[in-house]
């Protein structure tokens, strides 16, 4: 009901404090962008941007540059494996998946490779100050815009962090992002690139557009998909049959550990996308889905006023037993379409999962966020098998919901 009746420009609030810092910085934010924009500006800017990130033929373009990222992940993840005889990771695994998610980001928002995956990269590189800064932007976002705060009113000690912080990615992420359309203004990009480079195809329609989308997405895509892959992981370790069901489609797809990921290879990877989607639904990363009502609504039995902030919440809905059945259980099963009887997904009402979102307002580099994971998560699963000998992760939620723990997977690497 709620989504049904959400209109043409659907209202979603929040991100007061990103909206505020944008506005200060009209000299790189000239376009307010996705996620600060609201109504028929909102509905213009969308209508542009949806060709270009939401066409999987462009999005498919990138399967090369993230298999090779991956690859890097995998050699860091062999090299931890062999520092003892358990195979356990780092207490700053974490880190490591969060660098792969930046260094992917950064080949789509700055059409670079930032060498965050380098292994024993200096502690305050660039790559990992953009990292940390992003960690800690959403904490203060939390601070800023969930908690009691007394920012809009005078400028306190959590805004000037923030501020710096944002001054921070912003600028850095401005500088590459000027390197590349100077180098297309002055016709210096390949020909071929041109074709498929999602950057470029911003930039044609507007420099501004560009610059602001991008920026967005390094902001949106780092924590939040490093998050899912590390869950993904975590998940999988905990349930051994769901990973050796994961493997044998890995085995069946991928020859060799070494064979690369192609478009046809996704699309036969249907326990893959099911693995995915059940990681999101127990562990979605935004924890509900707002809106702003256009209208006077009756929602279960009450009264909702035009001009009401409602929250509907995929964490909770998501892990109850009448609309999932065994929801606490990590079955990927549940979405293959083989799948039937009360297990199938086709049973639960659809507004129900959602963790990119719902309609018009849903995501806008859900795709390549998808991209992203499907290649990293299939070379894993190739290569390693996965253990969980610790007790259950604790999971919190801030801005975002994710582990309040480290990820101490025990790796072992295949022989073949």
């Amino acid at each position: 009901m709620l989504y049904r009746n959400e209109g043409v420009w659907p209202i979603r609030v929040g991100l007061e404090s990103y909206q505020h810092y944008k506005r200060s910085r009209k000299d790189i934010f000239k376009n307010p962008g996705l996620l600060t924009h609201q109504g028929e500006e909102w509905f213009k800017f969308r209508s542009m941007v949806n060709p270009i990130l939401m066409q999987p033929r462009n999005v498919l373009q990138y399967v090369d540059q993230m298999n090779l990222i991956a690859d890097e992940l995998i050699d860091n993840i062999k090299y931890f494996s062999e520092q003892n005889e358990y195979g356990e990771m780092p207490k700053d695994f974490n880190n490591e998946l969060y660098k792969w998610s930046l260094e992917s980001i950064g080949v789509i928002t700055m059409d670079r490779h930032l060498g965050c995956l380098k292994r024993n990269s200096e502690k305050d590189s660039e790559p990992q100050k953009l990292i940390q800064s992003v960690l800690q932007m959403f904490k203060l976002m939390y601070k800023l815009d969930v908690l009691p705060s007394l920012w809009k009113v005078i400028s306190t000690r959590d805004w000037k962090e923030y501020v710096k912080i944002l001054n921070f990615l912003s600028e850095t992420h401005l500088k590459y992002i000027n390197q590349y359309l100077n180098k297309m203004e002055n016709n210096e990009i390949d020909k071929e690139n041109e074709k498929t480079n999602v950057l470029q195809k911003l930039a044609k329609l507007n420099r501004n557009i560009a610059v602001s989308m991008s920026v967005d997405m390094m902001i949106a895509g780092v924590d939040t998909t490093g998050r899912v892959l590390a869950a993904a992981l975590y998940y999988l370790a905990k349930n051994p049959e769901a990973q050796q069901q994961f493997k044998n489609e890995a085995f069946s797809l991928l020859e060799t550990k070494d064979a690369p990921v192609t478009k046809e290879t996704l699309s036969k990877a249907q326990y893959l996308k099911a693995v995915i989607k059940e990681t999101t639904r127990l562990s979605p990363i935004a924890i509900g889905n707002l809106r702003t009502t256009v209208k006077n609504l009756v929602l279960g039995g009450f009264q909702i006023p035009k001009g009401t902030d409602v929250l509907s919440s995929n964490l909770l809905l998501c892990h109850l037993e009448e609309n999932f059945p065994r929801a606490k259980e990590f079955l990927p099963e549940r979405w293959l379409s083989i799948t039937t009887g009360e297990l199938s997904h086709k049973n639960t009402n659809p507004f129900l999962f959602a963790p990119f979102g719902y309609g018009p307002r849903s995501c806008v580099g859900k795709r390549l966020a998808n991209l992203e994971l499907e290649v990293a998560l299939l070379k894993i699963i190739r290569n390693f098998e996965l253990k969980w000998p610790h007790e259950d992760m604790v999971f919190i939620t801030t801005t975002l919901h994710g582990m309040a723990r480290p990820l101490k997977l025990h790796i072992k690497p295949l022989d073949c």
